[in-house]
């Protein structure tokens, strides 16, 4: 304790340096363990379910058409279900939507809907009340439902009367049997309510549709070998249940569809953890950085104790006392710089998973727990070795003695005593210019995400709402086409609302279905699936509120919906890849099946981005209402309503208004704008750039307090030889320039070993970008050009200073 104790004195006795290391530190290591704190929830933390390993999502492939991550369906889970060899359950769920009528006022919650084994098979047990049984997922059963504890609290006030009180869904009254945990976490936007899935055997169909799988492997199986054992059962499926209604089931056949099982995990973590891994290698500069700049403070302290240790080793300190004393300095200086660190990622963190909320998937919990922790102490005990070694190297050893045989001012003149400091200085340009050429290719991406046409316009003036026909209140379906029809004109009525549209799904909303359309006198037989393009069902004048262009003939008119015409619009892109341009595509004909009746293309619109702007858009295939299918995919609709009101008070009560004209049972979900689902489409790459741009910066910025403070040190040591320059009558400027070139050397190898290292790592961001490539010329040349300037300015600032001396006062300096 007495050694730790004047460690802390020595350190109390030079203040300036010891909050300027520790301050430093602490940026450092804040910085890293808030970045670690998300890579350990995200990517090293197993999913909160018993034995997550043995976990897998039952995806699959079709290699042919370049489909991957394909989901499930009722018929992949009866046949899974029925003839696996190596899973212990199977389920299927699936993220939806519901009207919530009573008790209480009407509202939209987001819902789930899953088979009787989900619970079972991610091993969870309900909080209160009991889960889904066989008999609650068939269709003739007694409607239930279980909630959310969230929910539970909210709407019922936690009561445990609240089992076997029914709940108005859609419609319907369901019966309340249970209440999930309250840790339960799985989808992206928390589910209130969990509702038997139901699948019929007799409505399933080859092919993946739209669900959702999960299955938990036995105990001992590979993955390897639970593909093997889809591989088998997929010709199974395709033997026992039908196509789709008029599809061709050896056209279905042929697609060819593989096995591509992946743990659960991936499904949540996605290519989330590109971003993360880009982030952990740049934080992990940034705080190398940091530790440099420690250790060149270092040394410039301990070379100013060098006679102080010199005169210890010649009293009979021994070397290893003496490197045990410097290092004992450096690792207190980590511990509490850690310390402020951690305390610094504990208020960081939260700001930082608010602003990554979207991205960040909720299964998942990101905390500051005792793995954290251990990381903090461990980086800090790791960064103390680190800047302390090579002052306690150097100044430990057999050199002290020349410190008291020679003089000071030629001691200090030596160029060894340069020598590290400068290479140190050339490290952190070095790690500098690579962040800062990162951050400059993101700062491209963004720009050329702003640039891409989404295929709309003046989003900001564009208000969206989600409204859903429960098939238990409305039953028929023209008459559902008809009330969203009231709706539309009811809207259009509003104040201030220039036009209003709607489609079963918004722009750049969720991904919508595919299918693969025949095309009439097409070279494809109809024993061949043709390419997949998205479908979506579409109101008269949604385009038109939108701002899409027309590029040929015409947009849908109300009869067309209540007369089922058989006529379909197209995207630009659909048109130029099936007739060679939008001219030639109005009067052709295509269908869905080789049994539906042939469509007429009736209009050609521009490309719209239903999904990601970083993406090219997709070959769409607009339909009416009138379409058979419509009425199983189109009770949501969102509307579309440009206005100038658009954020303005009173503006949605009159929206909500003119829907309950129509329906007043009916509540609003997703109220929001274009604009919001703009800036959400490009949100994973403001978060990198961001995230990117904040490190950089920081890493740049002490770089340069590093370079300013190591030249103002080594300046200060050659004041007597300043003087002496300007006594014999060397220009103020000459000694000026004279100075800042000294530091150019290391500046320009830090520059030329930095552009070396982001031509190298701007490989791992290449996924992330968009509109620019990695080895953008410009990107670099802006990037080298920023840090030479920096660099010349922070040498500039002190050597103005040195060059001002007064020589009479230089000569008595030493």
């Amino acid at each position: 304790m007495t050694e730790l104790g004047q460690t802390v004195r020595r350190l109390f006795r030079a203040p300036g340096f010891s909050i300027a290391s520790v301050l430093t530190l602490a940026i450092g290591i804040g910085a890293t363990v808030a970045i670690f704190a998300v890579v350990n929830g995200i990517l090293l933390k197993p999913l909160p379910f018993s034995e997550s390993d043995r976990l897998v999502s039952l995806t699959h492939r079709i290699p042919e058409q370049g489909l991957e991550n394909l989901p499930a369906s009722s018929a992949i889970y009866f046949t899974y279900k029925d003839h696996n060899r190596t899973f212990e359950s199977v389920a299927l769920w699936q993220a939806d939507t519901a009207s919530v009528t009573a008790p209480g006022e009407p509202e939209e919650v987001p819902a789930m809907l899953a088979t009787f084994e989900f619970l079972p098979t991610l091993g969870v047990a309900p909080a209160l009340g009991r889960a889904f049984t066989e008999a609650d997922d068939q269709a003739d059963s007694v409607p239930t439902v279980m909630l959310s504890h969230a929910y539970w609290q909210r709407r019922f006030g936690g009561a445990e009367s609240v089992l076997g009180q029914d709940l108005v869904v859609d419609g319907s009254p369901h019966r309340i049997i249970g209440v999930l945990p309250s840790d339960f976490r799985f989808l992206r936007r928390p589910a209130e309510i969990l509702l038997p899935m139901r699948p019929v055997r007799a409505l399933s169909f080859v092919g993946p549709l739209g669900e959702n799988g999960i299955a938990r492997l036995r105990p001992g199986v590979t993955l390897e070998e639970a593909n093997a054992d889809v591989a088998r059962m997929l010709p199974i499926m395709s033997e026992t249940f039908p196509a789709v209604p008029g599809m061709d089931i050896q056209a279905v056949r042929n697609l060819r569809m593989q096995p591509a099982l992946r743990p659960l995990k991936e499904t949540f973590v996605g290519d989330l953890d590109d971003v993360l891994l880009v982030l952990t290698g740049t934080i992990a500069m940034l705080l190398v950085v940091a530790c440099a700049n420690v250790a060149n403070l270092h040394l410039v302290r301990t070379e100013g104790r060098a006679r102080e240790l010199a005169i210890q080793s010649a009293l009979g300190a021994s070397r290893g006392r003496l490197a045990g004393a410097l290092m004992r300095e450096s690792l207190v200086l980590g511990l509490v710089g850690g310390v402020l660190g951690l305390a610094s990622a504990a208020v960081a963190l939260p700001i930082l998973l608010a602003f990554a909320a979207d991205e960040l998937p909720r299964v998942l919990a990101v905390t500051i727990d005792p793995t954290v922790i251990g990381f903090a102490i461990a980086v800090s005990l790791l960064s103390g070795l680190a800047f302390g070694a090579i002052p306690a190297l150097r100044y430990a050893g057999p050199r002290l003695a020349r410190v008291l045989s020679g003089s000071g001012r030629s001691h200090s003149a030596s160029r060894e005593r340069y020598r590290v400091q400068h290479a140190l200085i050339a490290a952190q340009v070095a790690f500098a210019l690579i962040l800062v050429v990162a951050s400059g290719l993101m700062v491209r991406t963004f720009v050329a995400l702003t640039n891409v046409d989404p295929g709309f316009s003046a989003p900001a003036e564009v208000q969206t709402v989600t409204v859903s026909l429960p098939q238990a209140s409305v039953p028929e379906f023209p008459r559902a086409v008809r009330m969203f029809h009231a709706m539309q004109d009811a809207l259009g009525a509003v104040a201030g609302v220039e036009s209003v549209g709607f489609a079963s799904r918004a722009p750049l909303g969720d991904e919508g279905p595919s299918a693969g359309f025949f095309v009439e006198n097409s070279a494809l037989p109809d024993s061949v699936a043709p390419p997949q393009s998205e479908f979506r069902y579409t109101s008269p004048n949604f385009f038109e509120t939108l701002g899409t262009p027309l590029l040929a003939g015409r947009t849908f008119d109300w009869s067309d919906h209540h007369d089922a015409r058989p006529v379909v619009i197209v995207s630009a892109g659909f048109a130029r890849r099936e007739w060679g341009g939008a001219e030639n595509a109005v009067g052709k004909r295509l269908r869905l099946t080789p049994a539906d009746p042939w469509r007429e293309v009736v209009g050609v619109v521009a490309d719209i981005h239903h999904e990601r702007l970083d993406r090219p858009a997709p070959d769409t295939v607009y339909l009416t209402l009138g379409e058979l299918l419509a009425q199983y995919m189109s009770r949501t609709v969102t509307f579309v309503i440009r206005s100038e009101r658009v954020g303005t008070s009173g503006f949605l009560q009159d929206i909500q208004g003119a829907i309950w004209s129509v329906d007043s049972s009916l509540p609003l979900a997703n109220v929001g704008t274009l604009e919001d689902l703009e800036a959400r489409a490009a949100q994973r790459t403001a978060l990198t750039l961001v995230l990117l741009a904040i490190t950089g910066g920081m890493t740049l910025l002490l770089g340069l307090v590093g370079i300013y403070a190591v030249i103002g040190y080594l300046l200060a040591q050659r004041t007597r030889e300043i003087g002496i320059r300007v006594a014999l009558g060397a220009r103020t400027g000459a000694v000026r320039r004279m100075l800042v070139l000294r530091i150019a050397l290391p500046v320009m190898a830090g520059i030329a070993v930095g552009l070396l290292g982001a031509a190298a790592s701007s490989r791992l961001i290449e996924s992330l970008l968009y509109g620019v490539t990695a080895l953008d010329p410009s990107t670099y040349a802006l990037a080298a050009l920023l840090l030479v300037t920096a660099a010349a300015v922070a040498a500039y600032l002190p050597a103005r200073r040195a060059a001002r001396v007064d020589p009479m006062s230089a000569l008595r300096a030493e």
